[in-house]
């Protein structure tokens, strides 16, 4: 609130220097009745609870009467200015550390207007000139009060602007943990679901593994057989792709066990930069072979608490799928990097993309974008099960014929472990 100046403050109340100069002649008026009039305003103030409390202290009767006085007296200064205003925004907090409010600067000033008013009809016989006193006086008193109610209102002003921004800094503060909670709750009710339908899928992926496994056994060891008794290209050719698909069945098999029974994780302090280094290793000729470039920017010394053999089939996974999505060549950006107390790790390429229809889909259990017989679909299902294992979020991108990124995020070693 921008504060008027005394000038300002006078104009508004229609107050000029001919009025002050009129209750200049209120002085010796003032004088001579100003222990009366402060008696009279005392007994007033004894009839009401709120003042009357103000006078149970020592001595707080005489500076009562000594502060009254002094302001009776003050009504009939021609010179009001800085010292003034600064004077009543003392007055108005005395007056609310006593327990008084605004409302009371109104009253007071009614009942000392109350008490001033018969003496200055009884003192001044000229009618018209003891009506212009009046009213000069009336304005003066507003001119106390206003000044009183700013004050007040500034003051606590500052208090509800800190009030209004903690009380936004607490909300934001409970959202932010009601959103973490219910993210939380929903992982937790997410990772039970997951739970009882991967118990179910044990059972049945069990029995799958056992009714499968021992034909696929006898064709694999009748397949082997035949390799030295099968003559012509045709015949080796046809002979190859059922002992690689039998292969195909068998990793299958195997991923889906993994799922359903998970090895027991090793939990130990694991080096992210040279696990990718090594991982990128294993996949160097396939990506020589495609025509791959491979830009990698790792941040050493950048660690996780976890498995490293589940952390490279993480990263394995997804290299392998970054190759694959580019069989005429492009190029694979690796980064891994610390900030802001989190861990990323981002594997992209510019290969053929993905539709948006497809990427809604892309961790679904059997879903896969490859062609036939090229891909199980359990990849990035078992990628998201990794990343969740230890406490992260695994998020992708998109854009058809520019490229697919993913993005890792996962919590350093010593962090809440």
């Amino acid at each position: 609130m921008a504060k008027k100046s005394i000038e300002e403050r006078l104009a508004y109340l229609g107050l000029d220097p001919d009025d002050l100069d009129l209750l200049a002649e209120l002085r010796p008026v003032l004088e001579a009745n100003v222990d009366g009039i402060v008696d009279a305003f005392h007994r007033q103030l004894l009839l009401f609870p709120e003042t009357r409390r103000l006078f149970l202290e020592p001595h707080a009767k005489e500076r009562f009467f000594a502060g009254r006085r002094h302001y009776m007296m003050s009504l009939a200064d021609t010179h009001l200015g800085d010292d003034y205003l600064r004077e009543r925004e003392r007055s108005a907090v005395t007056q609310e550390r006593a327990g008084l409010g605004p409302e009371w600067t109104i009253r007071l000033a009614v009942l000392y207007f109350s008490l001033l008013a018969p003496i200055v009809g009884r003192e001044f016989h000229d009618l018209d000139k003891a009506t212009r006193m009046l009213t000069a006086l009336a304005a003066r008193m507003a001119l106390d009060v206003e000044v009183a109610v700013e004050s007040y209102i500034e003051r606590h002003e500052q208090g509800l602007s800190y009030l209004a921004d903690e009380l936004a800094r607490q909300s934001r503060i409970l959202q932010r943990s009601l959103r973490e909670q219910g993210l939380a709750l929903q992982q937790t009710t997410a990772r039970a679901r997951a739970a009882e339908e991967l118990a179910s899928i044990a059972t049945l992926v069990a029995g799958l593994a056992h009714e499968i496994g021992t034909p696929m056994s006898v064709i694999q060891g009748h397949a082997k057989m035949l390799e030295g008794n099968v003559s012509g290209v045709d015949a080796q050719w046809r002979l190859q792709t059922i002992q690689e698909q039998i292969a195909r069945i068998s990793r299958i098999i195997h991923t889906l066990l993994e799922i359903a029974h998970p090895s027991r994780s090793r939990s130990e302090r694991v080096e992210l930069a040279p696990l990718l280094d090594q991982t990128l290793a294993f996949v160097s000729e396939r990506l020589e072979h495609r025509g791959v470039r491979v830009k990698q920017n790792l941040q050493q010394g950048v660690a996780v608490t976890g498995d490293p053999e589940r952390l490279q089939q993480l990263f394995l996974n997804l290299l392998l799928n970054a190759a694959d999505a580019m069989p005429g060549g492009g190029e694979l950006r690796v980064e891994l990097g610390a900030t802001n107390g989190n861990i990323t790790v981002k594997v992209a390429d510019t290969g053929v993309g993905i539709t948006s229809g497809d990427l809604e889909r892309i961790f679904e259990p059997f879903f896969t974008t490859k062609e036939a017989g090229h891909g199980s679909g359990l990849g990035l299902m078992v990628c998201k099960g990794i990343v969740a294992d230890h406490g992260g979020r695994i998020d992708v991108s998109s854009e058809p014929g520019a490229g697919t990124e993913f993005t890792i995020q996962m919590r350093p070693s010593g962090a809440g472990d």
